[in-house]
Parts: C-alpha cells; structure tokens; sequence
C-alpha cells in the first residue's frame, strides 16, 4: 500500500485529500524502515539528522496525517506517547513496561475476543487492537 500510494501522480494525491511532500516522504520512510514502534520524538530526531530545517511540529502533524490517510498505524496509549507503526493490517502487540520495547505478535485468539465483546456490549464492532503488556526476555533476565 504504501508504494501505491508514494507512486501516484500529484493528481491523484489531491483527489484522495493527499499531497505527498519531500518532508512527509522522508517521514513515511522513517517508519517504514525502523526496526521499531517509534515515538514521534524518535521519528523527529532521525529525520532531523537528514534535514535540520524541519521542525517537531512538522513531523508530528504529518504523522497525523499519514495515519489518517491509512499509510501508517498510530498506537495510542493513555499515559504514553504514541507509537509508530509502518504495519496496517490487524495485527496486536506485545509490550515491555520495563524497557518499552513494543514488538509486533499474531494471536488469532485475539479475533475471537472481537465477536465476545460484540455480544455482550450490543456494539457492532468494526476494529480491534490488542496490546499485552508484560517483561521482554532480556528485562526477565534482569530482574531475575
């Protein structure tokens, strides 16, 4: 999806409500090829390393942008900055409350939970995202 989307004309950008600039390119880039669930401030500091001109704000609006138009993932969190994530499909986490390290994990089990919650709540349920929280290996082995 997201080479589709970089490959149309100008045109076709504008008539989806996307114009595809330098900065929101080399931003796109940034967490297409991390290995990681940047925060914007990680994401701002690589970019910045490329184009010292560009400004947080920049950064963190076109974020907002690019998940908007479907090209990235935002994962929210209530008392933390916002993750990253290059991955749009559903998909769930798994994620460190020592370190941080949040990776990506497939768990079919976690669609079953969907259908759950729209049986007891009445909600028609159009999307889900589960994130597990717990200890890595590396920081299990720390505190053991």
């Amino acid at each position: 999806m997201v080479i589709r989307v970089m490959s149309e004309s100008a045109t076709q950008q504008r008539a989806n409500g996307f114009r595809q600039t330098a900065q929101r390119a080399m931003i796109l880039n940034e967490v297409v090829e991390a290995q990681a669930h940047l925060t914007a401030g990680e994401i701002f500091e690589r970019v910045r390393r490329r184009d010292s001109r560009i400004a947080y704000g920049t950064v963190y609006r076109s974020l907002h942008l690019l998940a908007l138009h479907g090209l990235i993932q935002e994962l929210t969190f209530a008392d933390h900055a916002s993750r990253y994530d290059a991955r749009v499909d559903r998909h769930d986490h798994v994620y460190c409350t020592s370190c941080g390290l949040m990776s990506d994990v497939e768990v079919p089990e976690a669609l079953i939970a969907r259908h759950v919650a729209a049986e007891r709540s009445g909600f028609t349920i159009s999307n889900h995202h589960t994130v597990f929280a717990g200890t890595c290996p590396a920081c299990g082995v720390v505190d053991e």
